[in-house]
C-alpha cells in the first residue's frame, strides 16, 4: 500500500513593507544636523543611496574599510533616542523606491512571524532588494535567536540592509541571562557583514525649538486638576474613547495587539487618565501601544493625565538587569511622548469664589 505523505509549506503572513505616512516628508535636504556625528551620519547613507549598495563599485569602497573575507551588505546606524536614523532610513527609502523596491519595517514585526526565519527573509525578498528595519532591539534570547536567523536569512536570499538600533550589536548579549550560541555573530560576523555609522547628538524631539505638529497634550499634576482639563478637551471631539490606564493595561493583556490598535485608532480621540507605571510589564506594554499611534497612518489626537511627567514614569537607575535594558528603550517611548503632545503642568485648582452675600431691601 503506498503511503502519501503531505507537507505543508509555512504559511508566511505577508508584511506591509510599505513607508509609515508619518514618515513621507522625510528627505535629506530636510534632515538637520545638531552634531558633527549626524552630518557625517547624513553622508554616509546619501553615498549608500547614490553609489547604489547592490553596485560593485560601492561594495569596493565599503570593502577597503573592512577586515576580513565577506563583503558588507548593508549600513547599520546606531545612536541614541532622537538623532534622526529613522528620518535618514526614510529618506534613503524615498530616494530610492520604487526604482529599486524597498521595504521598512519595524523589528518587532519580524519577532510576531510565527513562519521559520527562511521562510520570512524569502517573503521579504520577493518584495524588496533593500530592507529598512527601524529600531533594532532584543527583550529576550528567542528574538535574539529570529533575528540572527531571519538576517543570516535575508543575506543569503541576497536583501540588503540599512537598519537602525539604539543598541550597538555586540551590546544585546549582555541583556540577557548569559552567552548565547548566537554572541558570535553579534560580536564578530555582524560587523562583517554591515557597516556601522554611528549617529550621536541630543534628542531632538525634546528641543523646543523644534516644531512637531503636537496635536495632544499630557497633562501633568493632581487628578482632579488634570481631569478638568481632559473633561474640556474630549468635549471638543465628536468621537472620544476615554480609557483610565488600568483598563488600558487590562485590554492589553486580553485582546491581540493588532485588534487593539485598531479599537484605540478608531476615534479621533484617544484619552488615557492616571497613567503610572508599576512594573516592567507596564512600561512594555505602553511602549508598543505608543509606537503603534506614533506610525500609524490615522492616529488619533492622543491625551493622557499623569501626576507626574513622562520623562519620570520609568527610570533607568531605579532597576537593574533586564528591567534597566526596558528602562532604557523606554526612553524612545516618552520622546515619541514629545513629539505627539504638549506636556503642561497643571497647578491645584483654585477653589471656586465665594459668592457675596445679597441684602433683601424690601
Amino acid at each position: 500500500m503506498c503511503r502519501l505523505h503531505w507537507h505543508l509549506a509555512p504559511t508566511v503572513r505577508r508584511m506591509d513593507l510599505s513607508l509609515p505616512p508619518r514618515f513621507k516628508s522625510a528627505t535629506f535636504a530636510s534632515y538637520v544636523p545638531a552634531t558633527p556625528s549626524q552630518a557625517e551620519a547624513c553622508r554616509a547613507v546619501e553615498t549608500f543611496v547614490d553609489t547604489a549598495p547592490w553596485n560593485d563599485s560601492w561594495m569596493r569602497t565599503i570593502w577597503n574599510r573592512h577586515v576580513g573575507t565577506v563583503r558588507p551588505r548593508g549600513l547599520y546606524l546606531v545612536g541614541p533616542v532622537g538623532t534622526g536614523k529613522t528620518h535618514l532610513m526614510a529618506a534613503a527609502y524615498q530616494t530610492l523606491h520604487p526604482a529599486t523596491p524597498c521595504g521598512f519595517v519595524h523589528s518587532r514585526t519580524l519577532f510576531q512571524q510565527t513562519a521559520p526565519p527562511k521562510a520570512v527573509a524569502r517573503s521579504i525578498a520577493d518584495q524588496c532588494t533593500l530592507l529598512c528595519l527601524d529600531e533594532v532591539e532584543i527583550d529576550d534570547p528567542a528574538n535574539e535567536a529570529r533575528l540572527v536567523h531571519t538576517l543570516q536569512a535575508l543575506d543569503a536570499a541576497g536583501v540588503y540592509l540599512l537598519a537602525s538600533s539604539n543598541v550597538r550589536p555586540e551590546a544585546f548579549a549582555k541583556t540577557n541571562v548569559g552567552p548565547t550560541r548566537f554572541e558570535h555573530f553579534l560580536r564578530n560576523a555582524f560587523g562583517q557583514r554591515y557597516a556601522l555609522q554611528p549617529v550621536e547628538g541630543p534628542d531632538y524631539r525634546r528641543d523646543g525649538a523644534v516644531q512637531h505638529n503636537q496635536t495632544g497634550t499630557i497633562w501633568v499634576g493632581p487628578s482632579h486638576a488634570t481631569q478638568k482639563q481632559l473633561d474640556a478637551a474630549c468635549q471638543t471631539h465628536d468621537a472620544a474613547l476615554r480609557l483610565s490606564f488600568d483598563a488600558l493595561r487590562e485590554r492589553s493583556r486580553t485582546t491581540a495587539h493588532d485588534a487593539l490598535v485598531d479599537t484605540l485608532v478608531a476615534p479621533d480621540c484617544l484619552a488615557v487618565e492616571n497613567v503610572a507605571l508599576a512594573s516592567t510589564d507596564d512600561a512594555l506594554r505602553l511602549l508598543r501601544i505608543v509606537d503603534a499611534l506614533y506610525t500609524h497612518n490615522a492616529a488619533p489626537v492622543l491625551y493622557m493625565t499623569a501626576r507626574t511627567p513622562p520623562d519620570d514614569w520609568f527610570a533607568p537607575e531605579q532597576f537593574a538587569g533586564l528591567a534597566q535594558a526596558i528602562a532604557e528603550k523606554f526612553t524612545r517611548t516618552v520622546s515619541r511622548l514629545h513629539a505627539l503632545c504638549t506636556v503642561e503642568h497643571v497647578a491645584h485648582a483654585s477653589p471656586e469664589p465665594t459668592p457675596e452675600p445679597t441684602i433683601d431691601e424690601t
